[in-house]
């Protein structure tokens, strides 16, 4: 009993760090683990959302701190800070959740974190970017699978 939470435990750890790669290793997996499509579903996608809750709420304490510690105020405008202000404006918090898959879970957080802290439906809109995510790298996977194909 035991073992399989050991197991459950490194998928989520997995689907934290590396959340592109979690689905295709639960299913590819050589090991003795059997995982079915509803499982790796709902480890990946409830890994996932553990880690963007973690790291949304320490990126808002980190920019909160940080702003109160060490706010100067920027001058320039460089073609980077642009970019990303209109990538913000014409996407918003929704462009990320399309994104979010092809980043990382602490990555995508910590930008919603940053650009999008006082939002109330940040949160629960990232959550739910992951767990589309989670679908259909877990549904390509199982495909690739079905197939006969290897990765």
């Amino acid at each position: 009993m035991w073992d399989y939470f050991f197991r459950v435990g490194f998928w989520w750890l997995l689907s934290i760090v590396k959340f592109l790669f979690a689905p295709f290793g639960m299913i590819f997996n050589p090991g003795q683990e059997h995982w079915s499509w509803l499982e790796t579903v709902m480890i990946t996608s409830s890994g996932a959302a553990l880690g963007v809750y973690i790291f949304f709420h320490a990126g808002e304490f980190i920019f909160e701190w940080w702003g109160r510690h060490f706010n100067r105020p920027t001058k320039t405008f460089t073609k980077v800070r642009r970019r990303i202000i209109k990538m913000k404006w014409k996407w918003g918090i929704h462009g990320l959740m399309l994104i979010s898959g092809l980043i990382s879970v602490p990555v995508a957080s910590l930008l919603a974190a940053r650009f999008y802290r006082h939002d109330p439906n940040s949160l629960p809109l990232m959550i739910i970017g992951f767990f589309f995510w989670s679908v259909l790298l877990t549904s390509i996977a199982y495909a690739i699978k079905m197939l006969g194909l290897s990765i």
